[in-house]
């Protein structure tokens, strides 16, 4: 009898806890476990982390205990698409709605991340179902009720410490929980930063990537470019007939921004346009402009100057009269565009056409003439030393008219391969960091072989004399909060090479 009261009591004892276990399973899922499919894609698409808990999970988890099951589930989807979507947006520099117009093109990247992808999907929908079959009808009110009262203990035990983190940095806090580092310090352990906020986000990443977006056609405003300089710093915006016009090429360096914590990885960058010859052939200008935006936004700030990212590709004849291209063709220049991609990324084939690029090659045309392929970074595209060989034989060839090449690298396009696939040994020496993180050493390597590229091509001899501009479209999206503070959010460097007065360049006898 004393036995069958022991096992009566432990039997009550155990269910008194199974009935517990579902508000508390329910708690540590939408604190916690509903994360999982968010920093699965953060370490598996190289993405910032933003912070570790979503607090927006945490409400929608409150909204759950007293709504259908179903609305609770299509809230959670809605939700943790919109944190995906937000850390894409802040990694890449991209508007909100320029990640969704531009998803078609997720097919170009490569198979390993298009796996990952497909993983980060199968992880969404299992949350979601989790949300839509969890048994909340079955628990009673109090537990309810304890659950409601965990995740507001949760949500505000977050908010006070973020609070705090802010108070710290700032000595104030901010109503809009923004901080002025949130890119670079937002989840580092000894400078914890325990929030996301994703539907707050995606707000303040349009203020951010939106600049210069006009609220009708034709006001753009402008933007200043390496480019501009350029024209105004030499004969370009003198000369009056092609016979004395230079060639003008243009090198938009991928993911090239500006080292600002270590002098010695930004020196060494650009040691290959302070090799002697190069010097007495050429007087290099230094200098940084402002970056607004994705790769395609620093196409159109050197092209057009003008602040349009992606809505070049949808721009009219009106909003695009202004760019480069058309402007020198009325002055008798012949205009080439190079990318190492297929010409439907990003539609460049159409926007190029249509801002005056007469001559337009992608990887089909340049894989069929020869040039090799690059494998193993974010896309796989024509090699970008190849391209500069390339050009450089078409610097070199005689013609009556003078040439404006324009070439957007591709190789060094984020997230690169570790280790770099270039043949660059002992380079990572220049400074502790690089060889410390591995990625960074394979972003230098891949940097600094285009500018070691482009001072071949200036050194190789050209037809006529030439004036090159290399610049940088963005900072490179690190997804590691220490690797991407290393670089301004704001600026980037470019390079001039202006052919001196009293040596025509051509480097010919």
């Amino acid at each position: 009898m004393q036995l069958l009261n022991q096992n009566s009591s432990a039997f009550l004892r155990n269910s008194k806890t199974s009935r517990q276990l579902p508000w508390i399973a329910f708690v540590l899922f939408y604190s916690i476990a509903a994360n999982i499919p968010f920093w699965t894609a953060v370490r598996g698409l190289y993405l910032l982390p933003l912070g570790w808990f979503c607090l927006e999970y945490a409400v929608v988890g409150l909204i759950a205990l007293f709504a259908p099951r179903i609305l609770a589930a299509l809230l959670l989807a809605l939700v943790i698409f919109a944190d995906l979507i937000s850390s894409v947006s802040k990694t890449y520099y991209l508007t909100p709605s320029e990640c969704l117009s531009n998803a078609g093109y997720l097919w170009e990247f490569p198979a390993a991340r298009l796996l990952a992808m497909a993983g980060v999907c199968m992880l969404v929908l299992l949350a979601v179902a989790v949300a839509a079959f969890f048994p909340v009808p079955a628990m009673r009110r109090a537990h309810r009720l304890r659950a409601a009262g965990c995740l507001v203990v949760f949500i505000l035990f977050c908010v006070a410490l973020d609070s705090a983190s802010i108070l710290r940095e700032t000595g104030q806090v901010h109503l809009s929980l923004g901080r002025p580092m949130d890119t670079n310090r937002y989840s580092d352990f000894h400078d914890l930063w325990l929030s996301r906020y994703p539907i707050l986000r995606l707000k303040k990443n349009y203020m951010l990537f939106g600049i210069g977006r006009p609220a009708a056609p034709r006001a753009y405003t402008s933007a200043e470019s390496a480019t501009a300089i350029a024209l105004i710093s030499t004969a370009l915006g003198q000369a009056t007939t092609p016979l004395q016009s230079p060639n003008l090429a243009v090198v938009v360096v991928e993911s090239w921004g500006l080292v600002g914590m270590d002098t010695a990885v930004r020196e060494s960058l650009v040691q290959p346009y302070a090799a002697p010859g190069l010097l007495a052939r050429y007087r290099v200008v230094q200098g940084s402009v402002p970056f607004h935006g994705s790769t395609v936004a620093g196409e159109a700030r050197e092209l057009c100057g003008k602040n349009m990212a992606l809505d070049i590709i949808h721009a009219g004849p009106e909003e695009l009269k202004g760019c480069l291209p058309l402007r020198l063709a009325a002055r008798g220049y012949n205009s080439l565009a190079v990318h190492g991609l297929y010409g439907h990324m990003f539609d460049r084939e159409t926007w190029y056409r249509q801002i005056g690029f007469q001559e337009r090659w992608f990887e089909d045309r340049l894989d069929k003439a020869g040039l090799p392929r690059c494998f193993g970074g974010a896309f796989i595209g024509t090699c970008d030393a190849a391209i500069a060989d390339w050009l450089a034989q078409r610097l070199d060839r005689e013609q009556p008219e003078p040439q404006f090449l324009y070439w957007m690298t591709l190789n060094s396009h984020l997230p690169v391969s570790v280790p770099s696939t270039l043949p660059a040994e002992g380079s990572c020496t220049v400074s502790p960091i690089l060889g410390q993180f591995p990625v960074l050493c394979s972003w230098y390597h891949l940097v600094f072989n285009v500018h070691d590229s482009v001072a071949r091509m200036a050194m190789s001899g050209t037809a006529r004399p030439t004036v090159f501009v290399v610049v940088g479209d963005h900072a490179p999206p690190f997804a590691s909060p220490r690797l991407r503070g290393q670089f301004s959010d704001t600026v980037v460097p470019y390079i001039l090479l202006i052919p001196r007065q009293g040596n025509d360049a051509t480097g010919r006898p």
